[in-house]
């Protein structure tokens, strides 16, 4: 039988302006030792003999085969491979994975804000695992400010023409589920020559939803682009992603754009 976790009451705080996370606990977390980073969002930990897979709360990490993926497992795996840690719950559990969904603290410290801080992941809320969402999205607001880990021009960030996400629609009117076609992004050439789309991806903070676009979509400059979630013909200024449900999560998301070599091109955060 695995291991009953009860949520816990945490005290948090947080400063924006420091390359460290503060986000500190007091009260007793499941005591747990790393024995597998896994990538750089999920560990395996033994908790009194049993091994358990970890999937940190409030973070998304990039995928192996995405930029900085390699490095945000590294960078985990240097922080707390091997470490003796505490594990907090929320209001779940498990996912359907039959993962912890969990706060990692080291020292005192809690590792999803460290990480987030360190510009090793996107800060993503997983309703309704939410309770210290805001010092995760500060601290991973901080690191894009200031141009660490992913966001460094020297890794992930695209150095080619001037493109932007104004805007995104994630609330239409009506059920979600009814009205894919009025949820919607805003992309805007802001470069002085034309642009070529195509192959570039757009994508949630999850990374679950993506889409490409296809051959042929070029911009002008100071032309905008709008791609819609649901279905349709594309045509001049809109483009239709025919996904099956609603992308963009109402409680807030991050859109990235990134060109065909991976790497990010623009960002919006609401």
């Amino acid at each position: 039988m695995k291991p009953y976790l009860s949520a816990m009451i945490i005290v948090a705080g947080v400063t924006a302006c420091t390359p460290a996370a503060v986000t500190t606990s007091t009260a007793p977390g499941i005591p747990a030792h790393v024995v597998d980073v896994q990538d750089g969002d999920s560990l395996v930990v033994e908790i009194e003999g049993t091994e358990e897979r970890v999937r940190l709360i409030g973070v998304n990490a990039p995928e192996s085969d995405e930029c900085f993926g390699d490095e945000s497992a590294a960078g985990l795996r240097r922080l707390v491979g091997n470490a003796d840690v505490e594990i907090v719950t929320d209001v779940e559990q498990r996912d359907q994975y039959e993962r912890l969904l969990a706060y990692v603290y080291q020292d005192g410290i809690l590792v999803n804000e460290e990480i987030a801080q360190r510009g090793w992941v996107l800060a993503r809320a997983y309703e309704p695992n939410t309770v210290l969402q805001n010092s995760i999205d500060v601290a991973a607001r901080d690191a894009h400010q200031n141009q660490r880990g992913m966001w460094s021009p020297a890794t992930c960030m695209a150095s080619g023409p001037n493109v932007a996400i104004t805007k995104i629609e994630a609330n239409p009117p009506g059920p979600d589920e009814d009205n894919l076609n009025g949820e919607w992004v805003a992309v805007i050439n802001a470069d002085q020559a034309e642009i070529d789309l195509t192959g570039w991806t757009l994508r949630d903070a999850s990374s679950v939803h993506r889409y490409l676009f296809p051959r042929g979509t070029r911009l002008a400059p100071g032309e905008e682009l709008i791609v819609h979630t649901g279905c349709g013909q594309d045509e001049a200024g809109n483009r239709y992603w025919c996904a099956d449900g609603p992308v963009w999560s109402n409680a807030g998301d991050s859109a990235l754009l990134l060109d065909t070599e991976g790497h990010t091109a623009a960002t919006f955060d609401y």
